[in-house]
């Protein structure tokens, strides 16, 4: 069962997808944003809260952020959210944009930003535009979700970003038809949350293609957390339908993959379960010496979000 299902928490505004959340710790209790597809078609950013002794008892606080249908990188709305606290009262959030859609049906999504100067209760967008430019070759088709760090006054982001559309490989089953596009992890830094430098040529974690099973061409939606002396990134792997795996690092930059079974770290539900086809969308919260993870289902979202408890890295 999903801790949280389509339409449970808001209504009509969640009724069509309840995924891909962040959750953070403030002020003595978790505090959850997530995408929400609504009755209408657009998407939002909802947000809810829940007591650390009872982690998955979210109680509904509205949505914090709209679409903005005259922006055309935004009109359809903002999804993939995940904020970086400077202190308890500000802050920044970064999402998935969905822009106006494209006419060859490509993804059309860019990094956005908003921002809060009162602990989250209401958030404005600084921006008219994406926050992160398109400047690199590994990102010339889109950019969208991030993890964000902010410590001894700089920013850390790991996004997902796109080069290209390639051709469906002989023999290979996708979940894209037959161009598919490329997705990996990128990194990039910032003194002020708003202007990024992007310190690398490619991405810092790529698709392993036909070096790993089943045939691999997304990797994104990257969440990274500090344990065990080191690093850890789960992120969300494409074959023929979402895995979530994980890679290790020393310094947060060179990663290597944690071998996996075909069907990733989580595997998949049972058959008739929320998640009996994909699971996705990892955001990991250590607690104590656990680390608590919620996910997204079937459908990226469509079936709601899960929750799942591990005590290794």
């Amino acid at each position: 069962m999903p801790v949280i299902a389509p339409g449970q928490l808001h209504g009509d505004l969640d009724i069509g997808c309840a995924g891909a959340c962040h959750v953070l710790e403030y002020r003595g209790h978790y505090v959850m944003y997530y995408w929400g597809s609504g009755k209408d078609g657009g998407y939002r950013v909802l947000k809810a809260e829940a007591p650390f002794d009872s982690p998955n008892a979210w109680q509904p606080c509205g949505a914090v952020l709209q679409p903005l249908p005259d922006l055309h990188y935004l009109a359809r709305g903002p999804s993939f959210p995940m904020v970086a606290m400077v202190d308890d009262l500000n802050g920044f959030m970064y999402f998935g944009a969905w822009g106006v859609p494209r006419p060859d049906g490509k993804l059309s999504t860019r990094t956005g930003v908003a921002v809060t100067a009162d602990g989250g209760k209401t958030w404005q967008y600084p921006l008219d535009r994406p926050v992160l430019q398109i400047e690199k070759p590994y990102e010339q088709v889109l950019t969208g979700s991030g993890c964000v760090f902010h410590c001894d006054g700089r920013f850390r982001m790991y996004y997902s970003a796109s080069k290209e559309y390639i051709d469906r490989p002989d023999g290979v089953q996708t979940g894209h038809g037959d161009l598919i596009p490329r997705v990996g992890v990128a990194y990039a830094e910032s003194d002020d949350g708003l202007n990024w430098h992007k310190p690398f040529d490619d991405w810092i974690v790529s698709p392993r293609g036909f070096d790993t099973e089943p045939f691999e061409y997304i990797c994104s939606q990257p969440c990274v957390v500090e344990w065990g002396g080191g690093y850890v990134m789960w992120v969300s792997t494409f074959g023929h339908a979402y895995r979530i795996r994980s890679l290790t690092s020393n310094d947060g930059i060179t990663w290597e993959w944690v071998p996996s079974s075909p069907d990733g770290d989580l595997g998949i539900g049972k058959p008739g379960t929320f998640d009996d086809h994909q699971r996705s969308y990892a955001m990991v919260v250590p607690y104590g010496d656990e680390l608590r993870m919620w996910y997204s289902g079937n459908a990226f979202g469509g079936t709601g979000i899960g929750y799942a408890v591990g005590r290794d890295g």
